[in-house]
């Protein structure tokens, strides 16, 4: 894609153009990864809503997402209600999990750490994503889309989800470590 004058680049990598863009929910996946037992468990939120906002000096950029704790799915009714009990998510207190960025570092071509404060249950603790800009360009229904991935593994008894079972083979049910996985699909305002 060739260089414009509204797109900023960081170490000869073309950036979006400035401005607001906006979560596009139909192609965006907010998801995570757990250990249940021997397996690994997926899950995801389908309610969350989220902006990026692209400077003229890309270090002034930043990102805020809002996920809507009682989207919660990971493919067993039961699984999902004990985890918006207050043993986990405690979705009816908490109705909202944030990440609003503080600052981006660019780690290779087309990778960056991403650091920001993630919120869950009223707590708020920094996290740094390993992220992987996918490119950006003109959409199929006009305007300019971009995309983006973003990983991290968290200790969800950090944000006070503590609840577990010591199983009789040995260890626990349910993980302490957490996959977060976002794939991110923006579009400009």
């Amino acid at each position: 894609m060739s260089q414009t004058a509204s797109a900023p680049t960081v170490e000869g990598v073309e950036l979006p153009p400035v401005g607001t863009w906006k979560l596009d929910p139909g192609h965006t996946a907010v998801e995570f990864v757990a250990r249940h037992m021997l397996t690994k468990v997926r899950g995801r939120f389908t309610g969350f809503d989220g902006t990026i906002e692209i400077a003229e000096r890309p270090e002034d950029s930043k990102v805020e997402i809002e996920v809507h704790t009682a989207t919660i799915q990971s493919n067993q009714e039961q699984r999902d209600t004990h985890l918006k009990s207050g043993d986990f998510l405690e979705v009816e207190r908490f109705p909202k999990i944030t990440f609003a960025s503080k600052g981006f570092q660019l780690s290779g071509e087309n990778t960056f750490q991403l650091v920001g404060d993630l919120t869950i249950k009223d707590i708020t603790r920094e996290v740094t994503l390993d992220a992987e800009f996918l490119g950006w360009g003109p959409g199929p229904m006009g305007g300019n889309v971009m995309s983006f991935s973003a990983r991290t593994t968290i200790n969800r008894e950090d944000w006070d989800m503590t609840w577990n079972l010591v199983v009789e083979t040995g260890g626990f049910l349910v993980s302490k470590k957490v996959a977060i996985e976002i794939d991110v699909e923006a579009v400009q305002e």
